[in-house]
């Protein structure tokens, strides 16, 4: 008779066993991903700049070499392998027309064409997101082209089933009433144009910092990194302090400035022509655009009539402060347009904040002022309009703020004023009517602050989407079906969509499903390998995200 023993079984290696667990991990998780893409979702991949800043196409990332500010700046898909070829075989680089310009800075001529192309944004879909329910108001959506069923677009839904659209002066109307967006709709669609840098003038007083305080013996430092303020230093504080944003631009624009000026000088050859920099006329000294520092310095070596060069002086001064328009730094200074745009939105991170002060935000539309106050002796938020002391909106923070880190979030998009702290309204939002003869907006920010110390860091600011017409004037309302959306691009002024389609509306039955998250995403990266340059796709997990 034979006996059996059972013996222990024989046990992998750790390192055969931890190898074999990764590689099964993989295929089991590249079995899971087909399955849930070939039922539940889908991924594309964006070509187009129509959905900037919010989903990106083709484009190349620039850091303004002057101020540091980061952009993205569309490229076309065909252009670039024709660089590629010439760099690598010829050992070239192309250098586009200088139609790149900084929106924080205004710097022109930023080498752009030698940087690498980076591919859109890539998509996952959920393909039942409107089985049960109809696309919502804002929501970002994927649907087939209905006259060419193969193509697939991604816009954002404006109207809605049965509605009459409207787009007049920028703004979406359905039914005749304004379309506002919820909070987490402005946080995605916003436009950066300003971030606070320290800079100095130097010798080129073309080129000056868009931030300023008022007084001479501020309380505020801004020149380091990011902005602080010291209001328990010395006597106690009584006024508010501000450090304030004024839109100046080095060169060029296309808005008009004049200041007052009496009578020409006598012996001074009188300007004429379209070669001129400035015009007089009618007690008016005119020039459209900035007038530069040499035109200045010309213009006051002819003369020396006092009252010339201060008019001189101020019209420099002047035509520096440009009014807000449509620009953005992904389309090229062609494709800005020549819109002002008056709806802003700051954010910024307050740090170690310390004493019973108050901190004042004040944000400009064309006809209004509004005023977010954080009081933290009476442990209040306050939102005021215009001049009147008596809050439009008020609460009492519950539970008390953390005072080692607050986020703010304050705008005046869509004719709403908006408070977040910490990412949650902090005031339910108030709606309003806009009030008098609008006027451009040049400066449309102040932080102001008393008796206390704080730091600030990534002060920006942006704007709202501006919505073009697509036509001369503001096109005629659309009155959509029983079944149909009407749809727009973030990127208003290049977008193609509901506003120039022979069909502007889109059917139900072209719906593909709810975009949820941009995933597996890349930047490219430039390599030297045996004499040549290489672009190369590395992992750039920042650019993943939720899309809203």
């Amino acid at each position: 008779m034979s006996f059996i023993r059972q013996t222990a079984p024989v046990l992998p290696t750790p390192a055969a066993g931890t190898f074999r667990q990764v590689v099964e991990s993989f295929v089991l998780l590249a079995v899971a991903v087909l399955l849930f893409r070939g039922f539940a979702a889908e991924g594309f991949m964006i070509s187009t700049g129509s959905m900037a800043p919010t989903l990106l196409g083709y484009h190349r990332r620039v850091v303004c070499p002057d101020c540091g500010f980061e952009f993205a700046r569309g490229a076309s898909e065909e252009a670039s392998d024709t660089e590629a070829i010439a760099r690598d075989k010829y050992d070239i680089g192309f250098e586009e027309p200088s139609d790149i310009r900084c929106p924080n800075c205004s710097l022109t001529a930023i080498p752009f064409s030698t940087l690498p192309r980076t591919e859109g944004d890539q998509l996952l879909v959920h393909k039942h997101a409107y089985e049960f329910r109809d696309p919502r108001r804002w929501e970002v959506i994927v649907f087939r082209n209905p006259a060419e069923p193969r193509e697939a677009y991604v816009k954002r839904v404006a109207g809605l089933p049965g509605e009459q659209i409207e787009i007049r002066g920028g703004e979406v109307f359905a039914n005749g009433v304004l379309c506002r967006k919820p909070l987490d709709v402005q946080r995605a669609i916003k436009v950066p144009f300003a971030r606070f840098v320290n800079r100095t003038s130097g010798a080129d007083t073309d080129v000056q910092s868009g931030w300023q305080t008022a007084e001479s013996r501020s309380r505020w430092s801004i020149s380091g990194k990011n902005p602080a303020f010291d209001g328990l230093a010395g006597p106690t504080q009584i006024e508010t302090e501000w450090l304030t944003y004024r839109h100046w631009i080095r060169a060029g624009g296309r808005h008009s400035s004049s200041v007052p000026l009496a009578r020409w000088p006598v012996k001074l050859s009188f300007p004429e022509g379209e070669y001129s920099s400035i015009q007089f006329a009618e007690g008016r000294l005119a020039c459209v655009g900035v007038l530069s520092d040499l035109e200045r310095r010309t213009w006051l070596a002819r003369c020396d009539d006092p009252e010339f060069q201060l008019a001189i002086n101020q019209l420099f001064e002047q035509s520096h402060l440009a009014p807000l328009v449509d620009e953005s730094g992904y389309n090229s200074v062609d494709e800005i347009g020549e819109h002002t745009v008056d709806e802003f939105f700051t954010s910024f991170t307050l740090h170690q904040v310390s004493g019973q002060g108050r901190i004042e935000i004040r944000l400009r539309d064309s006809t209004n002022m509004f005023a977010a106050v954080l009081d933290f002796g009476s442990r209040e938020c306050r939102l005021l309009r215009n001049d009147d002391p008596i809050p439009v909106r008020q609460c009492t923070w519950k539970p008390d703020l953390p005072t080692d880190q607050i986020q703010v979030d304050f705008s005046l998009f869509d004719n709403q004023a908006t408070l977040a702290i910490n990412g949650a309204p902090a005031l339910e939002p108030f709606p309003y009517e806009a009030e008098g003869e609008p006027l451009p907006v040049r400066m449309p920010l102040q932080l102001g602050a008393a008796n206390l110390s704080f730091q600030v860091t990534n002060l920006t600011l942006a704007r709202d989407v501006y919505y073009v017409s697509k036509a001369e004037k503001d096109a005629p309302p659309v009155q959509l079906g029983p079944d149909e959306f009407f749809v727009l691009g973030d990127n208003s002024p290049v977008s193609v969509d509901s506003r120039v389609w022979a069909e502007p509306a889109v059917p139900r039955r072209a719906l593909i499903g709810k975009p949820l998250v941009v995933h597996l995403p890349s930047n490219s990266r430039r390599l030297q390998w045996n004499g040549q340059n290489h672009d190369v796709r590395v992992p750039d997990f920042s650019r993943a995200r939720v899309v809203r």
